[in-house]
């Protein structure tokens, strides 16, 4: 597995958890237009206000349609948790769905949502579909992957999500010029539209097989083991004797010896989400503003639909290239390498944004600027904290510990979703980029201290499988003093 080429197998398989991805993006981030929407056409009541931050006075006040944005997020926050722990109890194939059918349902119910609180309670549904997507696939696609191409494949996965992002702004405009009278149609078309990929994708994951390392490390089935390697690599091999017994589990163990590596995933995570969610679902609502700043004469309806042509070409230009240009060298230049050049760029144009305000009215330059915080984000921590949990964890917990990043990202962006608005209307837009700058460079900080590289190494070796198998025969062994003695000390490679 670790030595095989790309193959048919490999492909098959970033179409099925791909699709995911596309879905997931396209859910989360849809939601934008429709805050942008939910500004001057309201299909319900929709409080203005729910509660105040006890620092802004009476710009922090955090509105209805702030809990709609930030609604599947909080749900993502979840979703992970519970799926990544599944997946490691149960098995991968197992689990494998579940997680797209919750969104299939989620999505239905959002676009048949009768009132503000419905509709809350749908996108948190949502929201955990989307969040049990990142363990799951995450985790088959890197147990399946060879060595020499395990970051482009997992990173393939991921970079899905700009094509979902496209889809949500594309669909938006169409809708926005085919249908502009009809906004409560349109809302509800966009909500509901997510439903299809996820349909789309169930059947194949329910029949995707069982990850050979799951079947070796935890079931011990080493024939069922050996057919699926020889499916996958038409390689025919004789399984071990002697594994027999399914291994035993133990969290205390875990987190005495990986401690470093769970805060440092998910420490990483949580930062680069609070900018990235932020800025990416208000965009519209941004750009909307500053159209209606020097274009007053244009309807509701024109501002936005202008908003989403502006986020369409940030999107084309900067989001989707950021994603492939970090699978084109993730297994060239590393994972750390481009985590820490990502965030120190984000920081630098988030300073520039920040320092110099008066951009804003440049138009193209401002574009320019802003663009680079999702170039470089998407280029480096975006991609870098969706694949490095599925390589420094151990077989028995590799889900458990994505779905702990994954869950701990998801903080960040519901706390950023829910906040962003209120905390521009206080700090100001130049005080809000000076604050993400902040941020950015703290998430250099981390990844300096806390990640460690994994690039072209089995994930045997950066997961310290067999030391965790030695320790859970024997738990009150040592546990490591620092994150180097945890997959950093055996330099085997696949060369």
């Amino acid at each position: 597995m670790d030595r095989t080429g790309l193959n048919r197998f490999h492909a098959k398989t970033i179409l099925i958890a791909g699709m995911g991805f596309f879905t997931d993006a396209y859910d989360l981030f849809v939601i934008g237009l429709i805050a942008a929407l939910f500004a001057f056409y309201k299909p319900f009541a929709i409080p203005d206000s729910l509660f105040s931050l006890p620092f802004g006075g009476s710009a922090g006040v955090i509105s209805g349609i702030a809990l709609i944005s930030s609604a599947a997020i909080f749900g993502a926050v979840i979703g992970p948790m519970i799926f990544g722990n599944l997946g490691d109890r149960f098995g991968r194939k197992t689990v494998y769905g579940i997680e797209m059918l919750v969104l299939v349902i989620g999505a239905l119910a959002s676009g048949l949502a009768w009132s503000f609180a419905s509709l809350v309670a749908f996108r948190l549904l949502v929201g955990v579909g989307v969040g049990g997507d990142y363990p799951m696939s995450s985790t088959i696609m890197s147990e399946y992957s060879n060595v020499r191409d395990r970051g482009k494949l997992v990173g393939t996965v991921f970079a899905m999500q700009g094509f979902g992002l496209l889809a949500g702004v594309a669909l938006g405009v169409g809708l926005l010029l085919w249908i502009p009278n009809s906004p409560d149609l349109i809302w509800r078309i966009l909500l509901m539209a997510g439903a299809v990929p996820a349909a789309a994708v169930f059947y194949f994951r329910r029949r995707l097989p069982e990850s050979p390392r799951y079947s070796l490390f935890v079931e011990r089935q080493s024939e069922k083991t050996a057919r699926t390697v020889r499916a996958v690599t038409g390689v025919t091999v004789a399984p071990p004797s002697g594994s027999v017994g399914r291994s035993e589990r133990n969290a205390g163990t875990f987190f005495r010896k990986y401690w470093p590596l769970v805060l440092g995933t998910a420490f990483a995570w949580f930062l680069f989400d609070i900018s990235f969610y932020g800025t990416s679902i208000y965009t519209p609502t941004l750009i909307s503003s500053l159209s209606l700043a020097y274009a007053p004469h244009l309807t509701a309806i024109q501002h936005l639909t202008i908003a989403e042509e502006y986020t369409a070409v940030i999107t084309l230009l900067f989001t989707i290239p950021g994603y492939w240009i970090a699978v084109a060298l993730i297994d060239r230049v590393g994972r750390r390498t481009l985590q820490l050049v990502g965030f120190g760029i984000m920081a630098l144009a988030f300073a520039v944004l920040g320092f110099v305000p008066s951009l804003v009215a440049l138009g193209a330059p401002f574009a320019a600027i802003y663009g680079l915080t999702f170039l470089f984000g998407n280029m480096g921590p975006n991609t870098t904290t969706f694949v490095v949990p599925t390589e420094v964890f151990p077989t028995q917990y590799r889900s458990t510990g994505h779905g702990i990043a994954a869950g701990a990202g998801k903080v960040g962006a519901a706390i950023s979703t829910l906040l962003f608005a209120a905390l521009v209307a206080i700090w100001s837009p130049s005080g809000m980029m000076l604050f993400l700058a902040i941020i950015a460079l703290a998430g250099v900080i981390v990844t300096f201290i806390l990640i460690p590289e994994t690039m072209r190494r089995t994930l045997e070796t950066t997961s310290q499988q067999e030391m965790f198998q030695q320790a859970l025969a024997a738990p009150a062994a040592t546990p490591p003093s620092t994150v180097k003695d945890i997959g950093a000390s055996t330099e085997l490679r696949s060369e």
